[in-house]
């Protein structure tokens, strides 16, 4: 295949949830309608009801997010999958837990066997450190290295902060105890480097404060069965690209508490592909502002409600 006229997959992660997801694609997709049901089916709940109404107002946590996004995002791979639109598709990348989207459409996790995997992994960060202790802040600005900087300078054995989330070249997440998020945003506004904007986040994720979910984890994920990709995938704690076996669970176990790369995942992949669509599979258009922001006037799309899966299947002459 000429890489230029390949296209990438991006799964979201946390934070692209809504209420109301999914909803139009699956009342003109039959694919989509038994994908929830079959999670519907695996978790013993109605993802119809999550995530077109969200009665319970469950959406929101993590235990109940993290299914919701996955379920989501295999739904409308199926879709395109069933339309011939992926003969095209060079490598596949998900945000946090998006790369267990990833992973189950590259084949190389079972879609049950996911759905269980991430509920269990949102209770066990959640469990990890109790409500209020935690917290997770957003940078906006220009000065990405000072705000690094300043994580070192504040996080002390007892209160750490650090930076988690590498999004693009003007936005960074750092995440930690509550106390020392607050003092890098207070430092953040004194030096005026930029935005610091606390996120209404359960818990510090990707923190080492997350240590304990990853053991957890660990010994969860030895039961659960990982074959052979069949789509190559750049993993978010290295940016690296994986292909055949050579992923393997430790690169999930890993990820709870390790920063997310993305903003080297997207040069790393733009390098090796040059793809000539970034597409993000699921909901919501987080991934593809990302992209906007770290690459040269990359081509995206999304697949979030009908209008975008139309233009999508077009595009890709599905």
């Amino acid at each position: 295949m000429n890489s230029s006229s390949s296209v990438v997959m991006l799964f979201p992660g946390q934070g692209s949830q809504s209420v109301g997801m999914g909803r139009e694609l699956a009342e003109n997709f039959s694919e989509y309608r038994e994908t929830f049901a079959e999670a519907s089916d695996a978790l013993g709940y109605s993802m119809d009801k999550l995530c077109f109404e969200d009665p319970q107002k469950q959406l929101g946590l993590t235990e109940y997010t993290q299914p919701a996004l996955l379920a989501s995002s295999v739904a409308t791979f199926r879709v395109l999958a069933a339309r011939g639109s992926l003969h095209t598709v060079s490598a596949v990348a998900g945000h946090s837990l998006g790369e267990y989207s990833a992973l189950v459409c590259s084949g190389a996790l079972n879609f049950g066997d996911a759905l269980k995997a991430v509920r269990f992994r949102g209770q066990a960060m959640q469990r990890a450190v109790p409500v209020g202790v935690g917290g997770m802040a957003a940078y906006v600005g220009a000065q990405i290295d000072r705000v690094v900087a300043l994580c070192r300078e504040v996080s002390a054995p007892a209160s750490v902060v650090e930076p988690v989330n590498f999004n693009s070249r003007a936005q960074i997440v750092i995440s930690g105890h509550k106390e020392a998020v607050d003092a890098v945003v207070s430092r953040i506004g004194a030096e005026k480097l930029g935005r610091g904007l606390p996120l209404p986040v359960s818990a510090p994720f990707h923190s080492s404060l997350m240590q304990p979910a990853a053991r957890e984890m660990q010994d969860y994920l030895e039961k659960v069965s990982l074959n052979a990709l069949k789509i190559p995938l750049y993993a978010n704690v290295d940016a690296k690209k994986y292909t055949a076996a050579d992923y393997t669970r430790l690169h999930l176990v890993k990820q709870i508490a390790s920063a997310v790369l993305w903003t080297h995942t997207l040069d790393n992949i733009n390098a090796a592909e040059q793809p000539r669509l970034w597409l993000e599979v699921g909901n919501g258009t987080v991934l593809q502002g990302l992209c906007k922001k770290t690459l040269d006037n990359p081509a995206t799309a999304g697949t979030h409600d009908l209008e975008s899966m139309k233009s999508v299947l077009s595009t890709l002459g599905a």
